[in-house]
């Protein structure tokens, strides 16, 4: 089987109903857009072949401009430092071999028949990417995350967790696949359907029509997660006897298959899908989510960004706690209308 990561690329010609001369879905609000528009985030501390291929390979697909561009810290300090003697003669060889390595890379696209444009950027992804974003018009920042990050330390560093919450646009944060195993061919998709809040259900729309689609191009597994559980406080329901208890977590539990199968509905999944599988699980939402993409052993789950808080500021606990427990790559996928706090 190719590459998973393959998939992510080629469905979003799909999404877009560009592979297909006639609508898949009658609701205009499930509509998605191919990616026109993608800027990958090169760092000193690693260069992933894996990354530059499907990255080359989305922009073919979808006719998309391709930004490559390459930070370094060690420009920003230099910037910093102005009173180092030679100073100047050191800047300029580290200006130098950053022009090498994108002329290099510029090659390699035009190899691939993509026309990609470079840029050397001094300072740190975080800090600069929403005017990169603005700049460039880019639906797609593509980035392998940092190897000390999650995929080693079992937490994201602060760099890449930052970039995931702030960024205008979807992030694709890659594993390294030199530490984890071979690929197995399954994708998750966390969503929350206890949440009544009308973006919310927005979300999870956006998140499962992606699911399938991946999971339709390359014949994988696609695993729908969602977590319900009673009030955390147990001295809200402490005056409930055992039987009371007994009948409000069953109730509870069937209004959140109810509105589980009701989104799989809207998506256009069917309940007993061929490949598909859902799980509704009990408990915290994190734990339960890590645990299950865990045990399921997958190669990305798509998750949504949108959280409880103010504008420009999102994910939250329950998200965060997600990211910082999985070893798979992930699609971080931002709410309708999301600012960011650095815009």
């Amino acid at each position: 089987m190719s590459s998973i990561y393959q998939a992510i690329f080629l469905s979003a010609a799909i999404l877009s109903n560009d592979l297909y001369p006639l609508p898949l879905f009658q609701d205009a609000s499930f509509t998605m857009h191919a990616f026109k528009s993608i800027l990958m985030v090169i760092t000193q501390n690693h260069t992933s072949e894996l990354e530059l291929s499907q990255a080359f390979r989305l922009a073919r697909d979808n006719d998309a401009k391709l930004v490559l561009t390459i930070f370094d810290q060690s420009l920003e300090l230099m910037e910093k430092l102005q009173f180092l003697p030679l100073e100047a003669k050191i800047e300029a060889g580290l200006r130098k071999q950053l022009e090498e390595m994108a002329e290099s890379l510029k090659r390699r696209a035009w190899d691939e028949g993509i026309q990609a444009e470079t840029s050397i950027i001094a300072g740190k992804p975080r800090q600069l990417i929403s005017g990169l974003v603005s700049k460039y018009g880019v639906d797609l920042v593509i980035k392998l995350a940092d190897p000390s990050g999650a995929f080693a330390k079992n937490q994201l560093t602060g760099n890449d967790l930052a970039l995931l919450r702030k960024c205008p646009v979807p992030v694709l944060m890659m594993a390294c696949r030199d530490q984890l195993p071979d690929y197995t061919g399954r994708i998750m998709v966390a969503i929350d359907v206890g949440d009544p809040d009308r973006d919310a259900a927005a979300m999870n729309q956006s998140l499962l029509l992606h699911g399938l689609y991946l999971s339709s191009q390359e014949n994988a597994e696609l695993h729908i997660a969602s977590v319900w559980n009673l009030p955390e406080k147990q001295s809200a329901i402490h005056f409930l006897t055992e039987d009371e208890i007994y009948e409000l977590q069953e109730t509870t539990h069937q209004r959140y298959q109810e509105k589980l199968d009701l989104a799989l509905t809207e998506a256009g999944i069917e309940k007993n899908r061929e490949g598909a599988s859902t799980h509704l699980l009990k408990g915290d939402a994190a734990y339960e989510i890590q645990k299950l993409a865990n045990e399921v052993n997958v190669d990305l789950i798509v998750m949504g960004t949108l959280g409880r808080h103010a504008k420009g500021v999102l994910m939250g606990n329950t998200a965060e706690n997600i990211l910082n427990g999985v070893y798979c790559s992930i699609l971080a996928v931002k709410p309708e209308g999301f600012v960011s706090p650095l815009a």
